[in-house]
């Protein structure tokens, strides 16, 4: 794919439904941060991890459009000294809080998110964000999503499943759909977002012909 994909953020609501007035603020402040020096993935993980009482690996994806959180993590916890601790997230799914604090009893052991947002999708080829949030609409799981979506030829980047179809970890799913027999070509395309500020390259999947 040629040419660069700009995702022009209008809405972005990503919240926590007890989140304190203090953690709003937090994750506010890391935003605007981020956006003035224009940071790169691993700058915008550090400065949430720094600056924010803790984060989870529910919400990193969401709030710092991160698309391969759990590497990132990997690759700065044991020089930030990272602190963790087991959580479920919106009633069912297991994952994790990370913090630089020690003790982390009086944090939740339990999350619930919600994400409401209005993004235009500006892409070259003309394709809109009208067919993937058509599909959202049609298919609750984020895998049966994407499936869809490649199964009706649509290009899908890291940024449009995590926008449109909730997939936090896209090269996963796509190696679920892979063994489950579903051939998938793997690119990579330039993309920006007026939420970083940042123009960068990401995977891009289409479904193989044939």
């Amino acid at each position: 794919m040629s040419g660069i994909i700009d995702y022009q953020i209008e809405k972005y609501s990503f919240v926590e439904a007890a989140e304190t007035p203090r953690l709003t603020q937090q994750w506010a402040d890391v935003a605007q941060e981020c956006l003035q020096v224009r940071a790169g993935a691993e700058e915008r993980l550090r400065i949430a991890l720094l600056n924010v009482d803790y984060v989870t690996s529910f919400e990193l994806p969401f709030r710092l459009l991160l698309i391969r959180a759990p590497q990132l993590i990997a690759s700065v916890r044991d020089e930030l000294q990272l602190n963790q601790k087991n959580v479920i997230f919106n009633g069912k799914r297991f994952g994790c809080v990370y913090s630089l604090k020690n003790d982390l009893s009086d944090i939740p052991d339990a999350f619930q998110y919600r994400l409401s947002t209005r993004i235009r999708r500006v892409d070259p080829t003309g394709t809109a964000a009208t067919p993937y949030q058509q599909i959202a609409k049609e298919v609750r799981a984020p895998r049966e999503r994407l499936k869809m979506a490649l199964e009706q030829g649509l290009q899908v980047t890291a940024l449009d499943a995590l926008f449109w179809f909730g997939s936090q970890r896209i090269a996963a799913d796509i190696q679920r759909l892979r063994k489950a027999g579903v051939r998938i070509a793997t690119a990579e395309t330039e993309v920006s977002d007026n939420l970083t500020g940042t123009t960068r390259n990401v995977p891009v999947y289409r479904r193989e012909e044939g």
